[in-house]
């Protein structure tokens, strides 16, 4: 059932020390102009000064649609990868502590020989003997995420997970450019565990009660949405209508926990927001010594992404690096630390203005988001400044930076059409097609021969995971075009995507999934008939070998 998308009356608002004529800028920005290009109706925010002070916490539009309950300051909401930031807290916390004489030397020696018993094993050699917890904390290791098992859910516990990353490829070389990779912060979970003999969540929690954060938890796969009134129910939107997401789809992100699973309250993340601007102090507990907290905003990896001016009056952002589980930039010439946490259609961000004494978190429980989420963090900031243009540079920030959902352009129509007229116009039969395929990164896949009853005829089906489900319908030769027979398809629609389009084809024995994304075919990952997990060696590189082979 949809919802036409509405606001209630009235926002749920705590910490009222926020300047009254300041607050209404906000709430008329907000309502008026960022929901409206967002095409959504919700948010939760958190704004924080000076040393801690917390101005503002409030919820707009609903938690539940269906039951017309509002977001407040206490609702859940999902904060994504914001999570690393969390993680890599703890890790830099464990490591002082359990090896006080290195200091910040501990980030950069080989975890091999912080931890030998781990065994670790990556894609090669050099990077199993010399990857470092800042390699894994700063996106620096070069080996590729694989999105397609991060949507599939086709292993069955975090360790197969953490194996299998022996055989991911790599994207770069070791170190020399920035490759996003949520897995590498489940290893680091994994790994800081091992070294403080507790697991990754009992470590979350003691740092969480630390910090007096009790109303943020791991997303776990007993939660039950229905009987949790104080989380908000995640919805994609299309049409300006809401339809409800599917939670299930929600506890995939448990086998990454330490990446991106955890669910925060506005409330909770104004205290996370005054741990940070006071360099690891909340109400007078120094949970982390200031040179340490230091080590998250020190750049560890380049990450240039520059803007340009086009008149006097604009303010630019510039991103210039990656710390440990935070983007590091510049708003105006200040420091302006960040980080987004997206797994529609749940999107937070957190901005951190160290020199300005400036925390700003917002989420939402709705997707796709529509306009850059920095463009209200940044009009909230100036407003508490005093820049006196704020909302005018903000509307024409809005007006040339408008945020697409991923579809599929002119363009890349056009190079689908291509790809489609030089796919093989010989068709295998099916019996050469069916059989299991493999891959050491992302699993197994069968494709089967099934009754279909939507169309009274035998035809190709394919298994992957617990969520990759879906007949294959001929399109030309070996390739064949996924009809969707599960709820994943909602993750096209929280993307912004209302196709659901994915390709497969079937070539000498390999299967290759390609999905159109913007400009591109994009190639989700590859498949070889009859390899699994058994027929491939634990050491994916020779004994005598050095770098990649």
């Amino acid at each position: 059932m949809g919802i036409i998308l509405t606001l209630p009356q009235n926002s749920h608002t705590q910490g009222q020390n926020i300047d009254p004529e300041i607050r209404s800028r906000i709430e008329n920005f907000i309502r008026n102009v960022y929901l409206p290009a967002t095409k959504t109706s919700s948010l939760g925010l958190s704004i924080v000064q000076k040393d801690g002070e917390v101005l503002y916490s409030t919820g707009y539009g609903y938690a539940d649609q269906e039951k017309s309950i509002p977001n407040g300051n206490q609702t859940q909401f999902l904060i994504g990868s914001i999570t690393k930031s969390f993680t890599s807290a703890i890790v830099i916390k464990v490591l002082s502590e359990k090896f006080p004489d290195l200091g910040e030397k501990v980030l950069d020696t080989p975890i091999r020989k912080l931890i030998p018993s781990a065994n670790l094993t990556l894609n090669d050699r050099f990077r199993s003997d010399f990857v470092t917890f800042r390699d894994l904390l700063s996106h620096r290791t070069c080996i590729v995420q694989d999105d397609l098992s991060l949507s599939s859910e086709p292993f069955g516990s975090n360790e197969e997970l953490l194996f299998r990353l022996r055989y991911a490829e790599e994207g770069c070389g070791f170190r020399s450019e920035f490759q996003y990779n949520n897995y590498m912060f489940a290893l680091a979970g994994k790994l800081i565990g091992l070294i403080s003999n507790l697991e990754y969540e009992t470590l979350l929690q003691e740092f969480l009660i630390d910090l007096n954060m009790l109303n943020t938890t791991l997303v776990k796969k007993s939660d039950n949405f229905s009987d949790m009134p104080y989380r908000a129910q995640p919805y994609y939107v299309m049409d300006n209508v809401s339809y409800p997401f599917n939670t299930e789809l929600i506890k995939r992100l448990e086998v990454t926990n330490a990446a991106g699973g955890l669910f925060s309250t506005p409330n909770d993340m104004a205290r996370y927001l005054r741990f940070h601007l006071n360099l690891g102090s909340i109400d007078g507990n120094q949970v982390i010594p200031e040179d340490i907290m230091r080590w998250m905003t020190k750049p560890s990896n380049a990450l240039p992404i520059s803007a340009f001016k086009t008149s006097e009056e604009d303010r630019i952002i510039t991103l210039m690096a990656y710390g440990l589980g935070l983007s590091i930039a510049s708003y105006d010439g200040w420091q302006y630390v960040q980080h987004s946490g997206s797994f529609p259609p749940y999107s937070s961000f957190m901005s951190l203005f160290p020199e300005k004494k400036v925390g700003i978190f917002s989420n939402t429980n709705q997707g796709p988001v529509l306009a850059d989420v920095r463009i209200l963090h940044t009009f909230i900031y100036d407003t508490l400044i005093g820049v006196n243009d704020a909302t005018e540079k903000a509307l024409k920030a809005l007006r040339n930076h408008q945020a697409e959902p991923r579809k599929l352009t002119e363009k890349g129509a056009r190079v689908v059409t291509e790809f489609l007229q030089k796919c093989t116009k010989t068709r295998s039969q099916n019996e050469v097609i069916i059989g299991n395929y493999g891959s050491g990164i992302q699993g197994d896949i069968e494709i089967s021969e099934r009754f279909n009853n939507q169309t009274n005829a035998t035809g190709l089906y394919m298994d992957y995971g617990k969520w990759t489900q879906a007949w294959l319908e001929h399109v030309e030769g070996d390739t064949y075009k996924l009809i969707w027979d599960t709820v994943m398809i909602q993750d096209f629609y929280a993307n912004g995507d209302p196709t659901g389009l994915v390709y497969s084809t079937f070539k000498n024995g390999t299967l290759e999934i390609l999905m159109p994304m913007g400009d591109a075919l994009m190639s989700m990952g590859k498949f070889e008939l009859g390899v699994s997990l058994d027929t491939l060696p634990p050491i994916p590189w020779a004994p005598d070998s050095c770098g990649p082979e």
